[in-house]
C-alpha cells in the first residue's frame, strides 16, 4: 500500500493515499515510545503539539514517531483505530479510499486543555477534535461554574438588613 506525507488542507501535514485502499484495510500502525500518561505531560507540557496516541484504559500513551502521526482528524473520517490484543495500534480503511485522498480519523480526544478547535470541513463538523461525550462532560462543568459565580454574585449584591 502506498500512501505519502504531503501538506494538508486540514492541518499541517497528512497522509493521501497514492492507490485505491479497500474498506477494512490496515493501513498504518502507529508506533512510538509507549510511556505513562503523565510522563507525556511533562515532555509536552511547553509544546503547543503532541503526538500522542492513548492506549488500554488512556493511562498510557505511544508517543508516534512514525508516518501514522501524520493522519489528521476528521469529524467525517475514512479510517478509524484498532487497538490490537498486543497493544498495538492500527488506522484502518472505514470505506474505500481513493488514490489522492487523505486518510483521517475521528481522534475522539477525551482530555487535554485548550479548546482542541477542528479544521475539517466537513459538513457535520463539531468544531472540537474532543469526543461528544467529553464536549458534554466540558459544557456541565462550564454550567456548574457559570452556577456557582452566579450565586456568589448574588451572595456579595444582596443588601445588609438594618437592625432595629
Amino acid at each position: 500500500m502506498r500512501v505519502i506525507v504531503r501538506s494538508s488542507a486540514i492541518h499541517a501535514a497528512g497522509v493521501f493515499a497514492l492507490d485505491r485502499i479497500p474498506s477494512g484495510t490496515r493501513i498504518l500502525e502507529y508506533t512510538g515510545e509507549h510511556m505513562p500518561h503523565e510522563a507525556a505531560d511533562d515532555l509536552y507540557k511547553d509544546r503547543p503539539y503532541t503526538y500522542l496516541f492513548g492506549v488500554g484504559d488512556g493511562a498510557n500513551v505511544i508517543d508516534g514517531y512514525s508516518m501514522a502521526m501524520y493522519v489528521n482528524h476528521s469529524c467525517a473520517p475514512n479510517c478509524e483505530t484498532e487497538e490490537d490484543e498486543d497493544g498495538h495500534v492500527w488506522i484502518q480503511a472505514i470505506r474505500d479510499i481513493a488514490p489522492g485522498e487523505e486518510l483521517a480519523y475521528d481522534y475522539y480526544l477525551y482530555d487535554g486543555e485548550g479548546d482542541a478547535p477542528c479544521t475539517c470541513g466537513s459538513p457535520n463538523c463539531r468544531g472540537t477534535m474532543y469526543s461528544p461525550d467529553e464536549i458534554k462532560r466540558r459544557q456541565r462543568r462550564e454550567a456548574r461554574a457559570a452556577k456557582a459565580a452566579q450565586q456568589k454574585k448574588k451572595r456579595v449584591a444582596k443588601p445588609a438588613r438594618a437592625k432595629s
